[in-house]
């Protein structure tokens, strides 16, 4: 094996020297050796003659030996009689396997003063060997009591802060009831505190951002009186502690209620969601209160079963069946049937009772019309018709049940008034050109029955393209996965618009295309083909189409003739933010104006005045340095000098604009659609979908494009036409997050890491084009394969 670097960090290769055609001593250079391998030879150079000669004799040794050879060259050096050092069992306070993916089989022994790194040949031999380290010191047993785990961590103190982190250095011990630290690993060491372990405790797994933020890996153990903050260097061994007590809480016995067996730190909400549904009868709109009640039982899993059984409960045999307290009671078991399920014991109970008061409901409504028949009182026809009601609440709930997925987020207040009501919801879903369309919902549909819905409806069915449902505002845009449910979005939308932030309001749904798998073939005259014209529009507006200037221009007359039709002095002009990407001119006037340079591409260039506007600002910025005593007041006026000189370039961007309009006189809409798409095709990366990264490592510029296709991973600098480098999908081995805003693609000899806020969303999108491909090749071979048959049969 061969490392990129002494820390053995990461792993570049390995050679097979069975494989070797030869081992050389190569005498030409010094202290070299050379191993001719069939495909290539490796040049090697050791520290010193003595090295290299060991060097020589080890691999020439290796080369020329057999398997069984081999087993008793290591079997000799394993001998404790030939150790190169030795370390004491007793010295060893924790073992636990290694972070490092590079070194799958590896191990870590930690003591006082020092981290040893080993290596195993297998992972059943790395396991035997930590299972043995763990128990070294030949006790099990702490006072009495079987210990599970022990060893160093840093604890947080009291007095410390997020900027100011104090850890002391101590030895935990995790029993099967108590996590106790001690001031050092010695027998009779004083203990300095316990946090008593039952099923109320929780714990908090290592979070990624404190690690990049201390150098730490943490766990929190929350206690029903305290808490300890806990941290470690190496993930594994944070994981391995915080899987440990988490194992021992999971092991212990809740406490008993009258109702359902349950925690007893959550008695006190139990006993408010009970006053709630006491009350629920006089309320004017009941709406807020089930939200809450929906909400605890949200948050606190525990509660759900109790909360079920409360109603069932309330729903059976009630002493004024019908009243407004039992429809409330009904209502309420209704909502949560759309929100979360009880465990399976309950839900079996459950379902036997909605099925019971199904068939009861049905059996006093078929007496009562039998009695309509001989003639009925008022009473009666008020008893069928709440009979019907609650009877159609339990069907729902029963249904319900069935379908009922995990959710995000609780009903929204619409959702809820549906459910009370008895009906279906409506949403809009918005389209590319302003269009939109209301479509019927209810708390189960999945955002792939809405796309599916949608390209019914507007004849899309023959498409190769796959379209989604985005949510979307000012701001953001993401995808939503085909089995998320829709009102889950919706009452997320609800939420987010509650809150203070600007950013969060004005969500709604987006239909638009998600995977261009076939740009070319679209008829020219469909809808689809104007939903590719106007997210290709999208992408120039947002930055996103890295072609020249003059491009961007003859693009934004297109626009203008696509919508206004030929050019007219009394014609309405939008703003040309609307057709011209602004932000493209705004960072060219900026970076012109930190180096006084051309700015590339520029209309006044052409006209010879751009050059005087940076003459003028710069003579404006050095006039105010000598003059201005205010620092602030001088940067106002270079701001205000930077804003006059982007006026001038956008008006003299919107004057070229305009001629180029004008020499579109007598294009019809359909022609500047498909002109306008032929012209953005030209660029090579049509039909990828960019994403803003950022490369830290060095191996590419800090701000990069990654573009997600087809056929391949592209790698864009940000701006530039031409990628820097392309990873078909056949190259990449694997791809996920190994940390929340790190995206990890491996391709064959290297792995790329690139930092965004998007992790999910690309690792989405790769996903469904690599099952495009494997799906496209499958259909292939069981074609090919049909194809065989028939000719067997012929």
């Amino acid at each position: 094996m061969y490392f990129e670097n002494d820390g053995e960090d990461k792993m570049k290769g390995v050679l097979d020297m069975h494989n070797a055609k030869e081992i050389i001593d190569n005498t030409g250079k010094e202290n070299g050796i050379n191993i001719v391998m069939p495909e290539r030879t490796y040049h090697l150079i050791a520290e010193s003659a003595e090295d290299a000669s060991q060097w020589f004799s080890v691999l020439s040794q290796v080369h020329g030996s057999t398997e069984q050879e081999i087993r008793e060259m290591h079997d000799e050096q394993a001998n404790p009689q030939n150790a190169v050092g030795t370390l004491d069992v007793g010295m060893i306070d924790s073992v636990c396997a290694s972070d490092n993916p590079e070194r799958p089989n590896s191990f870590v022994m930690i003591t006082a003063n020092r981290v040893l790194h080993c290596n195993a040949d297998t992972p059943e031999e790395m396991h035997h060997w930590i299972t043995l380290l763990q128990r070294s010191k030949g006790d099990t047993r702490v006072d009495g009591q079987e210990f599970i785990i022990r060893g160093w961590l840093h604890k947080e103190m009291k007095n410390s802060t997020k900027a100011s982190l104090k850890l002391k250095k101590r030895w935990f011990l995790l029993t099967h009831n108590s996590l106790d630290y001690y001031k050092s690993s010695e027998r009779n060491a004083l203990k300095l505190g316990t946090l008593v372990l039952n099923s109320l405790c929780s714990v908090i797994q290592p979070d990624e951002k404190v690690f990049r933020d201390t150098g730490y890996w943490n766990v929190i153990v929350y206690g029903r009186k305290h808490s300890y903050r806990l941290y470690c260097k190496l993930l594994n061994e944070a994981t391995r502690w915080a899987t440990a007590i988490q194992n021992v809480i999971d092991a212990k016995a809740p406490i008993d209620t009258p109702t359902q067996q349950l925690i007893q730190d959550i008695k006190d909400e139990a006993l408010k969601v009970f006053s709630s549904l006491q009350h629920l009868e006089g309320v004017a709109d009941p709406v807020p209160i089930i939200q809450g009640i929906l909400q605890t039982g949200q948050e606190l899993k525990q509660l759900r079963d109790e909360l079920y059984c409360q109603l069932v409960k309330q729903t059976t045999r009630p002493q004024q069946p019908g009243s407004p307290a039992n429809l409330c009671s009904w209502k309420i078991l209704a909502c949560m049937s759309c929100t979360f399920i009880p465990t399976r014991s309950i839900l079996r109970y459950l379902k036997f009772h909605l099925k019971r008061y199904w068939i009861a409901m049905f059996i006093d409504g078929l007496c009562l019309q039998k009695k309509r028949g001989s003639g009925i009182h008022t009473s009666d026809n008020v008893s069928l018709k709440m009979n019907l009601q609650m009877d159609r609440y339990a069907a729902f709930a029963l249904d319900s049940l069935k379908k009922t997925r995990a959710r995000e987020n609780i009903p929204s207040q619409e959702e809820i008034r549906a459910i009370v009501a008895q009906q279906d919801m409506s949403t809009t879903v918005h389209c590319h050109g302003g269009g939109s369309c209301k479509i019927t919902i209810n708390s189960h549909t999945t955002a792939g029955e809405v796309v599916e819905k949608l390209i019914r409806g507007l004849a899309m069915e023959d498409s190769r393209n796959m379209f989604a449902l985005f949510e979307q505002n000012d701001t953001t845009e993401k995808a939503i996965e085909s089995r998320t449910v829709v009102a889950d979005v919706l009452a997320k939308f609800e939420k987010l618009s509650a809150s203070q932030d600007e950013n969060n309001t004005g969500w709604k749904f987006y239909f638009k295309l998600y995977c261009f798998l076939d740009t070319d073939n679209v008829p020219k005259d469909s809808v689809e083909f104007a939903f590719m014209f106007e997210q290709a529009h999208e992408a120039v507006i947002r930055g996103q189409y890295p072609g020249p200037e003059e491009t961007l221009q003859f693009l934004a007359a297109l626009r203008l003739q696509y919508l206004q039709g030929d050019h007219s002095s009394q014609a309405t002009i939008p703003e040309l933010s609307q057709v011209f990407p602004m932000a493209r001119l705004r960072a060219r006037v900026q970076n012109s104006a930190k180096t006084f340079a051309p700015g590339s591409g520029s209309v006044a260039d052409r006209s010879g005045t751009s050059e005087r506007k940076r003459s003028s600002f710069l003579e404006g910025t050095l006039r105010r340095s000598f003059r201005s005593g205010s620092l602030s007041r001088q940067k106002l006026e270079e701001e205000n000098s930077l804003e006059a000189w982007m006026r001038e370039e956008a008006a003299a961007v919107r004057t070229s604009v305009m001629d180029k309009w004008k020499k579109l006189q007598g294009m019809n809409q359909e022609q500047a659609m498909v002109k306008y798409m032929a012209v953005a095709k030209e660029w090579q990366g049509y039909g990828s979908t960019l994403f803003n990264v950022e490369c830290r490592d060095g191996a590419f510029p800090f701000e990069l494009w990654l573009g997600v296709s087809r056929e391949a991973i592209s790698v864009y600098k940000r701006g530039e036409p031409w990628p820097l480098e392309v990873f078909p999908y056949e190259q990449i081995l694997s791809f996920g997050a190994p940390l929340a805003n790190a995206y990890k693609i491996a391709v064959e000899g290297r792995e790329l890491v690139f930092e965004t806020q998007m992790v999910m969303d690309i690792a989405k999108l790769m996903k469904a084009y690599i099952s495009m491909i494997v799906k496209k090749r499958y259909s292939n071979c069981q074609s090919v394969s049909s194809q065989g048959s028939q000719c067997t049969a012929w």
